[in-house]
């Protein structure tokens, strides 16, 4: 049995693409579908470890649905969620063997637990190392990133501090994770930290946790990143943001084992290997005193610098179809490829965004176009089509309309109007995603304002409140 997969079923796309996060961070492999109909047919020909479904998936009848998983697969966690509070529906789900019954808004945390809870119920039976808990797979062909790969595999299993530098979309995270799924912890936790994402007055009680009282809103006890991440791994991403003073109480912490909460009387301590990111020139930020000389030696053990993408360009294709098959899958799409002329203009591109800007390409395009193929016209380069059909919105129709669609221009390529805004909608979250919630970033991949892409959030605030 295919222990770590998952099959997700779920109609709308933006929770599909959640719920698949979720599995794929913990190194899952996910299969996904719209529509009941495109869901028996995968069980069908398909073995999964687990499947989240919606309750309420159109041509889905979810208790026969189950009944057919268990039948072919006794073993199979199946865990419902619902976009209505149904006691009897629940009842009737746990009854017939469902794992859980959860209603919308899903904590991703929930589903999460429920995922390592399945996965602790049962032993993998696939001696292959991409079964591995955590597997973390890097696309690259190129040498030097095998060699960096080699690198990072080979110190994996120490203690040693590893700084991970390279421009931003280069995938530093995932040479983490990489390093984490690598080494003797991978069974442990894996925390995540973005230095330049949190306030200056957040960031000491999100590291290093705070005691009930120790400022104005601390109503309880809070464990901080460190402690979270105890026998584990903790990733402080963009390192060189990091507040120059609490730089003096890392470097304390990397030294002692030991963390003291804001508000704390005793120190506790912690076992935690700590790697960290960088996207800025680090020793200039030494050169201008904004970053601590004996912290950069204290991280800087192990150093990895990633090359951008657009110094090895054998990658950009061999990326670009790792891209279209995961889309295909998770948009329900039927895309295989893409043309000679379109791989040609990735090629010429400069990819300042590196993979995260390529990614979003090729996810886009997967959307756009109405073949099984990718050609010129998809890709959108610079938000811009070469010949625009009529009723195509690229990144300038994005800034001059802030309003909703004219509903008067008719179908694209065959699609009424509403999922065109849907897939608009679709795009701005995926690409906040990427850059984990920072707007101007967000913005700039996206070829809009920051004042458009808060006005198209507020549109979308209001339409969820309606």
């Amino acid at each position: 049995m295919a222990i770590k997969r998952v099959l997700i079923v779920e109609e709308n796309p933006r929770d599909r693409m959640a719920f698949s996060a979720v599995f794929e961070n913990l190194g899952f492999e996910v299969t996904a579908a719209s529509g009941g109909g495109e869901a028996e047919a995968i069980i069908a020909r398909n073995h999964f470890g687990m499947v989240l479904a919606n309750f309420t998936t159109p041509l889905l009848s979810p208790l026969e649905f189950l009944g057919t998983i268990k039948s072919k697969n006794p073993d199979v966690h199946l865990l419902f969620v619902s976009d209505t509070p149904r006691v009897a529906d629940a009842v009737d789900a746990m009854k017939q063997g469902a794992m859980d019954f959860m209603v919308k808004p899903v904590d991703p945390e929930l589903i999460a637990i429920c995922a390592r809870q399945a996965l602790s119920m049962n032993k993998p039976t696939d001696p292959r190392p991409e079964k591995e808990a955590g597997y973390v797979k890097i696309v690259t062909r190129d040498p030097r990133m095998e060699a960096l790969l080699t690198l990072a595999a080979r110190v994996a299993d120490s203690t040693a501090a590893v700084l991970i530098q390279g421009a931003s979309g280069t995938g530093k995270e995932l040479f983490a994770r990489f390093i984490h799924a690598k080494s003797n912890r991978r069974k442990m936790p894996f925390i995540a930290v973005n230095c330049a994402a949190l306030p200056e007055n957040l960031l000491e009680s999100e590291l290093f946790g705070h005691e009930r009282g120790a400022f104005t809103g601390a109503l309880a006890r809070k464990p901080g990143k460190f402690e979270l991440a105890d026998n584990g791994t903790l990733l402080l991403d963009e390192i060189t943001e990091m507040p120059f003073h609490l730089q003096a109480k890392l470097l304390r912490v990397l030294q002692e084992r030991t963390v003291d909460r804001v508000g704390g009387i005793e120190p506790v301590p912690v076992d935690v290997r700590v790697l960290s990111t960088t996207n800025q020139e680090i020793k200039e930020a030494i050169a201008q005193k904004t970053f601590r000389e004996d912290l950069y030696y204290r991280l800087n053990t192990i150093p990895l610098i990633i090359p951008p993408l657009r110094d090895r360009p054998g990658d950009i294709e061999l990326l670009s179809d790792s891209f279209i098959r995961k889309y295909s899958i998770l948009d329900a799409r039927g895309v295989k490829s893409m043309t000679k002329p379109a791989l040609e203009l990735l090629r010429r591109q400069p990819f300042d965004g590196n993979v995260r800007e390529l990614e979003n390409i090729i996810h886009r395009a997967v959307l756009l176009t109405d073949t099984d193929r990718i050609d010129v016209q998809d890709l959108m380069i610079d938000g811009v089509l070469p010949e625009h059909p009529p009723g195509h919105m690229g990144a300038d129709t994005l800034e001059k309309n802030s309003g909703s669609v004219d509903s008067s221009v008719g179908p694209v390529h065959g699609f009424p109007l509403s999922p065109l805004k849907e897939m608009e909608e679709k795009m701005i979250f995926h690409t906040l995603d990427k850059t984990e919630g920072n707007r101007t970033h967000a913005a700039k991949m996206l070829g809009i304002s920051v004042r458009t892409l808060r006005n198209k959030l507020n549109e979308y605030k209001n339409n969820t409140a309606s």
